[in-house]
């Protein structure tokens, strides 16, 4: 399984990595901190080697999770990955944009990460 986190907060991108390893353990990892260097990096992978999905926060610098989504909806390769939305926006605004906006996922980040291998 190859996976796209798009986070901007190291600590969580290591306890996501953690969690999803303990389950999943030949898991490849695809990170980037921003909307903008998400969208760099897809960009520069073959079609073999995109992510499965993309785990995405909303609030982030440079470019958001929001606009992150609105860029790769527009480029055919990229607009079938699907998009879960892992963020602390537990805003109904910002959920109803997302999934509007075609997410197959979106919940809300927890302090404790053994809260995920109860979801």
């Amino acid at each position: 399984m190859k996976v796209l986190l798009v986070e901007d907060n190291q600590i969580v991108i290591m306890g996501i990595q953690k969690t999803l390893l303990a389950e999943f353990p030949t898991t490849i990892f695809y990170t980037a901190e921003n909307g903008k260097e998400g969208l760099d990096l897809l960009t520069n992978l073959a079609q073999k080697d995109l992510p499965d999905f993309i785990l995405l926060d909303i609030n982030m610098p440079i470019m958001n999770g929001i606009e992150f989504i609105v860029e790769i909806k527009k480029i055919e390769k990229f607009s079938r990955i699907p998009i879960i939305i892992h963020t602390t926006s537990s805003s109904a605004e910002d959920y109803f944009k997302c999934k509007t906006l075609g997410v197959c996922g979106y919940f809300v980040k927890h302090i404790d990460f053994k809260e995920y291998k109860k979801n």
